[in-house]
């Protein structure tokens, strides 16, 4: 991703009436292209297991069977989570935040009014949004470096009039 379209992000966008933010994972590598990585690792390595199985030392093959199968577990590690996001949207009344991690996807609504950005921001900690006792974190898929950046344009976006882009 180029610099300028990270801090684009970062600005947020207007859209449908309300200001929204969508960070995602940054998967340097799409699914069919590890799958193929992947797939040529596990035929090597069955190749070796098999050649030594052939030559004599039989229990080389099942550790290149357990090999394939830790393979597998992290391809479908990475094709269930290579889909993780978060949004934010900032319109008149309420501020909605939506993340999938994984398989599940969770909603926190708050009313606009009553919500605050912890701008008191702590290396490696994410942006808190609170309304009275109920809290929820934000910017997951940002660097650290970032977070306190993202935390003013959400805070600045939120105090703002309504409808001011």
């Amino acid at each position: 991703m180029q610099p300028s379209s990270v801090f684009s992000n970062l600005e947020g966008h207007y859209d449908d009436g309300c200001w929204c933010w969508h960070l995602k994972r940054n998967v340097s590598i799409g699914p069919s292209q590890l799958a193929l990585l992947l797939a040529g690792l596990a035929c090597v390595t069955l190749f070796i297991g098999t050649a030594f199985y052939w030559v004599g030392a039989s229990f080389i093959l099942p550790f290149s069977i357990l090999e394939v199968a830790a393979l597998l577990i992290a391809f479908l590690y990475n094709a269930i989570h290579a889909n993780d996001y978060e949004k934010l949207l900032v319109s008149d009344g309420f501020v909605k935040i939506e993340s999938k991690f994984g398989m599940t996807t969770q909603q926190v609504q708050l009313v606009r009014s009553m919500t605050r950005v912890d701008r008191e921001l702590h290396k490696n900690t994410l942006i808190q949004l609170r309304q009275g006792h109920q809290s929820t974190f934000f910017g997951r898929y940002v660097h650290a470096n970032l977070r306190p950046l993202l935390a003013q344009q959400i805070s600045k976006r939120m105090l703002s009039p309504r409808h001011s882009h």
